[in-house]
């Protein structure tokens, strides 16, 4: 028995040096041999699985954690075991590890993602229409993975065979070393696979790799190499590298480091921006949220700035790895810390917005692993990797395509009915102008939509008022699945009504039955309404963006009009005018005409309320009146009267002075015998009691 122990525990010990330095196909064989040897060992069996989860074995990982699980183990184990299982499909068994797990570490993120990817699974399921995928036909028996658009076809990493005399392995999986490969053609259809870019060959790891727009610089991953030689870290572990090269004379150039390499971390799968302002890459560097973060540096013209971790709205205490930048800044990645199926699981996030990634669902997620996104000359095809189809341990090559839906916008009349032909429909995808049509003869108009997105349709047309529709994202994803989605929009005319009632100036009582007329100022169109029994006019339905004028008049009255004009109008609009006839005998009392005590002279105010009076006059040339002047009760009756006249005079006086014939106006004082309130003689009043007193009116004498 001493012996078989000793045995095992030999086998262990090889085995973990193994996996420290991340040996794990060599360490597995150990560790095989040490649970054999020693079923009950708890390290052996942990570390075995380990060692099958960190080469993508996930049905061997089940298999060595599930001997453990039971047992006293350290509770990260949990999280491995239901990964572990969701690779496998058994989520529901997974979700109560992971219940296990978050009760006793709740600050820790990982297992309320990964539950909430369970929970999540009807939603995904639903988004099964939205991508058709399909296999394209370069691949190998062995991984293929992280394809790009370059030259005419797919660059990509593969540890396919070689033909060569020497052969190197990595220990990590026991496999060929990747290296970079093309071939020509497009969607899933390829021509034979050459390798890519001999000179830029290592004899460890090269890729996967970003181009430039222009497809004269490359960044590209691979083992720590330089200047020929294989460098470590303190475990003798090799990390990865990001390395740059400028293409010239028909070949590509000296390998340039990226400034932020170390020895002590990895930077791996770069992407280049657009403008190849911006290179975004995964990285364990010191700073991050988790094992793998996502980082980026921006170009300042002369060099890369210090990198920038993207943050814990994208990071996890997982891995966040291969990154993509699309051409309308939409990030790709892939993470096993958010909410997803299983593995690696593939997301977007509107990178311009701040936004969370979200899960692109299925097909384009598995249970296994689902990663090195790239998208073709449209965000609506690309290329993605998988080993969903391959026992998770080889990596094949997708290609993807979203499956448009064919949204149709049909405009109509809200109160007829009636279709609106001709009809400006702006498309706006996340809050910018994706496209503007116009509705056809039938009011219709088709576009194919991305069914990731939400869209609003601002539909305008003239004479009507602005309307929106919206459609979710949800609605659109729900939509693929038949592939087609209407949307029916109304829109309300704009219209204007003019109404008013036609009175007395001085008594307000209506004038019944008498005609009011609307002139259009534009074209000269008249229309006649008669009053009603309270005096009450109405126009209905006026056209838009006209000038025009209501009037009326009467017997021994004069015209009351009123201009106005429909433009800018916005919905259903009333506007109202009252039409005051000023009519023979009518009383009319000026306004705010006020005297200082004991004075005739006309106060500034009171020349503002005169100055009505003369344009009245001059509006109704025929026009006579009486300008009549009262006092207040104070001093004696006989100085009142005269005080009075002398105020109506200087009043008509100043109506002359403004223009108007003294042969229209007549000035007559009434003293202290029509008072408008109680202050009469021998009566203490207030001095603004008095002031109502000191009044002057304008009565018409002919029109």
């Amino acid at each position: 028995m001493l012996c078989v122990a000793f045995s095992a525990n030999g086998q262990l010990k090889a085995g973990n040096k193994k996996f420290d330095r991340m040996a794990y196909a060599a360490a597995i064989k150990k560790y095989e041999r040490a649970v054999k040897k020693n079923d009950a060992s708890v390290e052996a069996w942990s570390k075995l699985g380990d060692s099958y989860r960190l080469i993508g074995d996930y049905t061997n990982a089940e298999r060595a954690y599930a001997r453990v699980i039971n047992g006293p183990v350290q509770p990260e184990l949990y999280v491995y075991y239901a990964q572990a299982l969701m690779q496998n499909e058994k989520y529901a068994d997974a979700k109560s590890w992971l219940e296990k797990y978050k009760n006793g570490r709740p600050s820790d993120l990982r297992a309320p993602n990964l539950i909430a990817g369970i929970d999540a699974l009807p939603t995904y399921k639903e988004m099964e229409g939205v991508y058709k995928i399909t296999k394209v036909n370069l691949n190998s028996g062995e991984s293929d993975f992280s394809p790009v658009v370059y030259n005419g076809g797919l660059v990509f990493a593969s540890n396919r065979p070689i033909p060569s005399w020497v052969k190197t392995t990595h220990a990590w999986t026991g496999k060929q070393f990747y290296r970079l490969y093309h071939a020509k053609g497009q969607e899933t259809t390829f021509q034979r696979v050459n390798e890519f870019a001999p000179t830029l060959r290592t004899k460890l790891h090269d890729g996967p790799v970003t181009f430039s727009k222009a497809g004269t610089q490359i960044f590209f991953t691979r083992n720590n190499i330089e200047e020929g030689k294989v460098r470590k870290d303190e475990k003798e572990v090799t990390r990865l590298k990001i390395f740059q090269s400028n293409f010239s004379d028909g070949d590509w150039g000296i390998e340039i480091p990226f400034p932020y390499n170390s020895d002590a971390y990895s930077c791996a799968h770069p992407s280049l921006s657009q403008d190849g302002k911006t290179l975004y890459f995964s990285s364990d560097m010191p700073g991050g949220q988790g094992a793998m973060d996502l980082w980026k540096c921006e170009w300042n013209g002369t060099s890369w700035a210090a990198p920038i971790n993207l943050g814990s709205n994208i990071n996890t205490k997982g891995n966040e790895v291969f990154p993509y930048i699309a051409a309308d800044g939409t990030l790709y990645l892939s993470s096993d810390g958010l909410a997803g199926i299983g593995g690696l699981d593939l997301y977007y996030v509107d990178n311009t917005k701040g936004g969370k990634p979200e899960n692109m669902g299925i097909p384009m997620n598995s249970a296994g692993d689902d990663f090195g996104i790239s998208l073709g000359s449209t965000n609506e095809t690309g290329y993605f990797t998988s080993n969903r189809k391959a026992a998770f341990t080889n990596d094949d090559i997708y290609h993807f395509s979203k499956k448009c839906v064919n949204v149709e916008v049909l405009v109509k009349d809200e109160t007829t009915g009636q279709s609106l032909p001709f009809t400006e429909v702006t498309i706006m995808e996340n809050g910018t102008e994706k496209q503007k049509l116009t509705t056809d003869s039938l009011a219709k108009l088709s576009a194919c939509l991305n069914p990731l997105r939400s869209y609003e349709f601002i539909v305008k047309k003239t004479d009507y008022t602005e309307s929106k529709a919206t459609i979710t994202n949800t609605e659109m994803t729900e939509a693929a699945k038949s592939g087609n989605k209407q949307v029916d929009v109304v829109l309300k005319k704009n219209i204007v009504h003019v109404s008013g009632k036609v009175f007395n100036t001085d008594t307000k009582e209506p004038k019944v039955n008498i005609p009011v007329k609307l002139v259009n100022r534009n074209t000269k169109e008249e229309f006649i309404a008669n009053t009603d029994n309270g005096g009450n006019y109405k126009f209905e339905n006026l056209a838009l963006n006209n000038d025009y004028e209501v009037s009326t008049s009467f017997q021994d009255c004069g015209e009351a009009k009123q201009k106005f004009n429909t433009k800018n109008v916005v919905g259903e609009k009333l506007l109202t005018f009252e039409l005051a006839l000023l009519c023979k005998g009518a009383v009319i009392e000026i306004e705010n005409i006020y005297y200082d005590y004991n004075k005739a002279d006309i106060r500034p105010d009171a020349a503002v309320e005169l100055d009505k009076v003369v344009e009245i006059m001059n509006q109704n040339p025929g026009m006579k009146i009486e300008i009549r002047s009262h006092t207040d009760a104070r001093g004696k009756d006989s100085y009142n009267l005269k005080l009075s006249d002398n105020r109506a005079k200087s009043a008509v006086a100043y109506v002359i002075s403004k223009g108007i014939d003294a042969s229209r106006l007549v000035g007559k004082g009434y003293g202290e015998t029509q008072l408008l309130n109680h202050c009469k003689n021998d009566v203490e009043c207030e001095e603004k009691e008095h002031e109502v007193n000191r009044r002057t009116e304008f009565k018409i004498l002919e029109m």
